[in-house]
């Protein structure tokens, strides 16, 4: 909305330039008087292109950034399924594969060593009720 306003704003103000200079004009009293009107009318012109061209740009821009997200957000699209109390994903940051990840703060979980039941490797407090010798079996599980 902020932006309109400057836009309207500024198309406005060249209105009111392009206006006192056809004033101006009418009133000229000699050629000079007359050439540095035509220069200021020159420049509102300028003004006027130079601002369409920026008003093109920022459309192009707006797009483009519609259009990265959107391939950005396809890229990092990932299947989630939740069994047996763990969160599993699978997409790119996996390698296409299963991976557990803590349901409760969506880190990556894994089995300390030594551990006999899988947790979060953020440390959230998550414990799996599932040991660490059925994880292939629950992989196995999800297809």
């Amino acid at each position: 909305m902020a932006d309109l306003n400057v836009r309207q704003n500024f198309m406005g103000a060249l209105k009111d330039i392009v206006d006192l200079t056809k004033d101006l004009e009418s009133r000229a009293k000699d050629r000079r008087d007359m050439e540095i009107i035509h220069k200021i009318q020159s420049l509102a012109f300028s003004f006027q292109s130079n601002y369409a061209d920026m008003v093109e740009r920022d459309v192009q821009l707006v797009q483009e950034n519609a259009e990265l997200k959107k391939k950005l957000a396809e890229a990092q699209a990932e299947e989630v399924r939740i069994h047996r109390s763990i969160e599993f994903r699978k997409g790119p940051r996996t390698g296409n594969r299963w991976a557990a990840f803590c349901p409760k703060c969506h880190m990556p979980a894994d089995t300390p060593s030594l551990g006999v039941y899988i947790e979060c490797t953020a440390q959230c407090g998550w414990t799996s009720s599932v040991k660490h010798l059925e994880f292939s079996r629950v992989l196995a599980e999800l297809g």
